[in-house]
């Protein structure tokens, strides 16, 4: 088991790792790198990947190899084979060394780093998260709150934002039933007295989630679906620390915890996500989703 000076140390680790592997990413946006395809994803989003990616990824466990070795945990990485010590160390390092590879490769917002450790049980008990093009870092230990660049972070509740803004994944938008889905979230809206519904598509899932974070009244999320994808437990594992630190509603699709290490895959197709920045938000979406057949997702 990890006392509390074990998980500083570690975090430390992590938040080190995951600035310099940014700073890396950070100075590739404009420069040459080669780039190809992956097996295993249902988007072009989730199929491409660089040689910058790998390259964060040595940067990250040149970081946390120490630990990995004294503390005998697990690894969980995107650019690597699952080797199933996850399903059997007691706390497991889970990296996504670039999430949001194809706004990277297209120059625009929507990429960061995310580093957690995650228990057996599939829950995060360290988050980091480092957004390159801004420069800021969130990082969490389980029961000690937020840091933001090593200072406290608290949500700012004074922004009165009268809209209701809603994070999707561009895959999404392909949906035969995203226009049924718009009109059922216009009409919940408005029935709430928003005055307008935006749509955000096109970062990353670690940025879509964080997005949340900048509004009174946002939501991303994720229907389940048959087909293997839905992102993997490295997109979300960070992030939902973040927001259970936060007390904001994370969740699967149920409503249930959002297991981050189910033995069968590493996708969370099955669960679907939400996050949310409010109860009544996360609730509209979890009615929603059981209107619509997941079968011809």
């Amino acid at each position: 088991m990890l006392n509390k000076n074990n998980l500083s140390t570690l975090c430390q680790s992590a938040i080190n790792a995951s600035i310099e592997a940014g700073k890396l990413i950070q100075s590739q946006v404009d420069q040459p790198y080669t780039q190809q395809e992956k097996q295993g994803g249902d988007s072009k989003a989730s199929q491409v990947v660089t040689e910058v990616d790998f390259k964060a990824q040595e940067i990250i466990l040149q970081h946390l190899k120490s630990g990995i070795d004294q503390h005998d945990l697990g690894l969980l990485t995107e650019e690597a084979a699952d080797d199933q010590s996850r399903l059997i160390k007691d706390y497991f390092w889970c990296i996504d060394p670039l999430d949001g590879t194809l706004p990277f490769t297209q120059q625009r917002a929507g990429y960061a780093v995310s580093i957690a450790l995650v228990s057996r049980s599939g829950d995060p008990v360290i988050g980091v998260v480092y957004i390159p093009d801004e420069d800021l870092c969130y990082s969490a230990i389980r029961g000690e709150g937020i840091m933001l660049n090593g200072k406290p972070f608290n949500l700012d509740k004074t922004t009165y934002d009268d809209s209701l803004h809603v994070y999707l994944d561009r895959s999404m938008q392909g949906g035969s039933y995203f226009q049924d889905l718009k009109d059922k979230i216009k009409q919940w809206a408005e029935g709430q007295n928003y005055t307008n519904v935006n749509y955000h598509v096109g970062f990353g899932a670690v940025r879509n989630s964080l997005s949340v974070l900048s509004h009174k009244n946002a939501c991303y999320f994720k229907f389940p679906k048959q087909k293997k994808g839905g992102g993997s437990i490295w997109d979300f594992a960070g992030t939902r620390l973040i927001f259970e630190e936060l007390g904001l509603p994370v969740s699967n699709i149920k409503g249930e915890n959002l297991h981050l290490n189910t033995p069968e895959s590493t996708f969370m197709n099955q669960q679907g996500v939400v996050y949310a920045s409010a109860e009544g938000i996360a609730e509209m979406v979890m009615k929603f989703n059981r209107a619509f057949d997941h079968d011809s997702f």
